[in-house]
């Protein structure tokens, strides 16, 4: 399906998933391709120190970019180079799939579904569906369209559900820093009465003790005739 595909159409079919693209290779990006080209800084951040520039400021320039721009098949090409680099793991079994069907792979025009969809399967469980998805539009894998449409699918899927998980787990997260920040109030509050309570007794037996003398004192002058 992909293996004549440009780096401008398979960025058309990872759009969604470009946030996530670009949060995973933010330092190539901001220590060799922003430091490279000056031009493309200035334009896209200007003003802004390239090296502090956070995910959520760089993916919006590459998204339009990648959409609109000249270069892009080169800038693609170096996205897609330096997602495939931090994923050697997933290459090496794709690599060792894809053997067993043809020792030169790389020759394969097609693979039937079956195998396609095993492959897909065991690859979705190791490695999960979106970074099997990103691994296979950029390195042109030739599954049927059908069995992209289906990881595509998952791939959404998992999102979904993951930033539901995720949010469940901030909300737990947040509850729980509620509850220690009560429980802290609750000790120091706690403390600070103790201590006022520890002052009083003290008080109050200093009192007793000096009104005892007092009385002493009082008793002694009352028999002296």
């Amino acid at each position: 399906m992909l293996k004549d595909t440009t780096y401008k159409d398979k960025f058309a079919m990872l759009q969604s998933w470009m946030p996530q693209i670009i949060d995973s290779i933010k330092r190539d990006l901001r220590n060799e391709h922003l430091r490279n080209d000056i031009v493309f800084a200035k334009h896209y951040f200007p003003g802004k120190n390239p090296a502090k520039l956070t995910s959520e400021e760089l993916a919006p320039a590459y998204i339009h970019v990648m959409a609109n721009g000249e270069k892009t098949e080169e800038l693609g090409e170096f996205i897609a180079n330096r997602w495939l680099l931090k994923h050697s793991d997933l290459y090496h079994f794709f690599e060792q799939e894809l053997t067993k069907l043809n020792p030169n792979f790389n020759e394969l025009t097609s693979i039937d579904k079956p195998h396609a969809t095993k492959i897909m399967e065991e690859s979705v469980k190791q490695f999960g569906a979106m970074e099997t998805y990103l691994f296979c539009v950029f390195n042109s894998v030739v599954f049927p369209e059908e069995i992209y449409k289906t990881l595509s699918q998952k791939a959404t899927s998992h999102a979904k559900t993951k930033e539901v998980e995720e949010g469940k787990k901030q909300g737990e997260a947040s509850i729980e820093a509620l509850k220690r920040n009560y429980e802290l109030q609750i000790a120091r509050l706690t403390d600070k009465y103790e201590k006022k309570l520890l002052g009083f007794q003290k008080k109050y037996t200093v009192d007793v003790e000096t009104l005892k003398k007092q009385v002493v004192s009082l008793q002694r002058k009352l028999t002296i005739p």
